[in-house]
């Protein structure tokens, strides 16, 4: 699982739906959930959490697209494997993996250095609270997740 530290900037809803707007480093995230907890408030401290093959990738992406979270990022690794291919991304939020089709990668050719747009629905973010002062001081960090099911 991918995870980015962030803080709550913004959240609109009523009692069944949540909009809730973060920064993590510079860069906007949106997250929508049905439920939020009392201790979810603006100024907040939160983790982003996110699968890896919730991360969809763009290269020179223009026009409008319906997917709140579009984030720069550089492509830092590309590890192909005959039908998966993980790629490691660093944007001002930190770093993070999209597992994507070896066949998508390709046909994006996908290379290290590249500038690419990592595209994530709101509803595929999840959140949870920073757990203590220690963890706020620390960096985003990724998980590798041990299974690449969806």
């Amino acid at each position: 699982m991918n995870n980015i530290r962030a803080v709550v900037t913004n959240i609109e809803g009523n009692v069944q739906l949540h909009r809730i707007s973060l920064d993590a480093g510079g860069e906007h995230f949106v997250v929508i959930t049905l439920e939020l907890a009392d201790e979810y408030s603006i100024g907040a401290d939160v983790h982003i959490t996110f699968k890896s093959t919730h991360v969809a990738l763009a290269k020179e992406m223009s026009g409008e697209v319906s997917i709140s979270n579009r984030i720069p990022c550089r492509v830092v690794s590309v590890k192909k494997s005959p039908v998966l291919t993980e790629v490691l991304l660093d944007s001002r939020a930190g770093r993070f993996y999209c597992l994507t089709t070896t066949a998508a990668a390709e046909r994006l050719d996908l290379r290290e250095g590249d500038l690419v747009t990592a595209l994530m629905k709101a509803s595929d973010l999840y959140l949870s609270r920073v757990a203590d002062q220690a963890d706020t001081a620390g960096t985003n960090t990724v998980n590798k997740e041990r299974s690449h099911k969806s």
